[in-house]
């Protein structure tokens, strides 16, 4: 018998044992609905600030780099990376606040610190809603604790605390100044069909290669103010690359920058298993032709609407089961902010609290994920049964997000507000049967299954769309 069915076998029974220890604290707290709340007035005012989030090399410290394999430890730079931030308002004393960071991801229990700091903060006031995004840079440092030195192949926390710390006052002081640097100006909606620029190797019929863009033009004539959405992995340094970068983001907003004068956030969107376009088997010249193609096509985009001074919302958490043993055992080490709950439906006894963002920002719909969401969890577009790795009919999936809300032009923002793994459909999910969420497997087709071992487990997706259809039913 392989030695790591053995190692399986152990983890297994430590997680199960960890399951039945929750289970004796008692039930978890009712999650209750959260309400909906809007924001209006008679014009929008949006501010914007960045500001350098780099480690300190000389320190001597290790910086291990996220989203490849573990044990990757960096040794120099690409690029600079950067957290950023936007503030947005409808003309009166309440609004929100939108961050995003050149990193792969963060745990919701280090977003709920951010939240709070900002909350405290003798600047801003009347901040009602907060958000954390990322563009999931794999080139970027460990702020999850997956990626430090593994053993058995099970990865040790990659996480600095002085980073973080870092990390986390910076992103107070750019919302502080977004908020100073509110101006008045109009907010326009707009998109373009980018064909042929994402690939997967998951054998999906829909890619949805649209980039989407919020523009704020200041009255001012001051920079204008971009928000982007792309459903590429900013992946294409490859596993080799020990050197830090913000990967294709980072070359798309300079580009940006550069020829518009436009300041930029850049946001991922249904990325699960889907790639940028190769454009270069220069892994460095792909990914500045990667932002080259995103940002050129950016100033193509022609079909703008303006949107009207409302934002609604609904901020909802909510438990998600776990039935992954290899995150829960990372848990369980400390190698990953997490607090379970009990959970007698999961695999291992236990489930998490998360959360998803549904906002309507002038009539445009957004939905804020936790996770990595497969294309055909949000737009549609399931496998065929004929297709399918597991040989069964694409009704057993859940419905779509976009049908959920009725929109198929919804934006989906990816490892938003949280970290949670892949939305995986169920019949296209498929484990190890030795060596489940451990290592991946190979399907029918061939096809590499790596995804469900960084996903929580098969009813993650179900739980997701009927938390969305409960906070649809709600904000209407």
């Amino acid at each position: 018998m392989d030695i790591l069915d053995q190692v399986m076998k152990v983890i297994i029974k430590v997680d199960r044992n960890y399951g039945k220890k929750i289970a004796k604290e008692g039930p978890a707290p009712e999650i209750a609905p959260a309400e909906c709340n809007a924001i209006t007035g008679e014009g929008y005012r949006v501010g914007y600030s960045k500001a350098e989030i780099m480690p300190e090399f000389e320190s001597g410290r290790d910086f291990w780099i996220a989203g490849h394999g573990s044990g990757h430890k960096m040794d120099g730079i690409i690029s600079p990376v950067y957290v950023s931030a936007v503030w947005v308002d409808c003309g009166n004393d309440e609004g929100m606040i939108w961050l995003n960071a050149d990193i792969i991801g963060m745990t919701r229990i280090e977003i709920n610190k951010i939240r709070s700091m900002i909350m405290a903060s003798d600047i801003i006031k009347g901040c009602k809603l907060i958000n954390f995004s990322v563009t999931h840079s794999h080139s970027g440092i460990d702020t999850l604790g997956y990626w430090g030195k593994p053993f058995a192949s099970i990865p040790a926390d990659g996480k600095d605390p002085a980073y973080m710390e870092m990390l986390m006052n910076k992103s107070l002081k750019v919302a502080e100044e977004a908020y100073l640097n509110r101006k008045k100006g109009k907010l326009y909606n707009g998109r373009i069909l980018i064909k042929d620029g994402l690939t997967t190797r998951r054998g999906f019929t829909d890619k949805h290669e649209y980039l989407t863009r919020l523009r704020f033009a200041p009255d001012d004539n001051s920079n204008e103010i971009w928000i982007m959405n792309f459903g590429g992995h900013p992946n294409s340094l490859g596993g080799a690359n020990r050197k830090l970068s913000g990967e294709y983001p980072y070359f798309m907003r300079e580009l940006i920058t550069e020829k518009k004068g436009a300041d930029v956030i850049f946001t991922i969107g249904a990325i699960g298993a889907m790639d940028c376009a190769h454009l270069s088997d220069d892994n460095l010249e792909c990914v500045k032709l990667q932002g080259k193609m995103i940002a050129e096509a950016s100033f193509e985009i022609e079909n703008e609407t303006e949107l009207k001074p409302e934002i609604k919302y609904i901020q909802q958490p909510f438990y998600l089961n776990v039935d992954n043993y290899v995150l829960t055992l990372l848990a369980i080490l400390k190698r990953m902010s997490f607090k379970a709950y009990p959970c007698k439906d999961s695999l291992t006894g236990i489930m998490m609290e998360t959360e998803l963002t549904y906002m309507i920002i002038g009539g445009q719909k957004f939905v804020l994920l936790p996770g990595e969401s497969f294309v055909s969890t949000v737009y549609g577009s399931y496998m065929s049964a004929e297709v399918a790795p597991t040989e069964k009919s694409p009704e057993i999936n859940p419905t779509p997000l976009c049908e959920i809300c009725g929109d198929p032009d919804i934006i989906a923002v990816g490892n938003s507000n949280d970290m949670t793994g892949y939305v995986v459909p169920p019949n296209d999910f498929i484990l190890n049967k030795t060596q489940p969420f451990l290592n991946g497997t190979k399907d029918k087709n061939g096809l590499n299954h790596y995804h469900e071992t960084n996903s929580m487990g098969y009813e993650t997706q179900r739980i997701i769309a009927d938390t969305f259809k409960s906070v649809v039913e709600r904000m209407k």
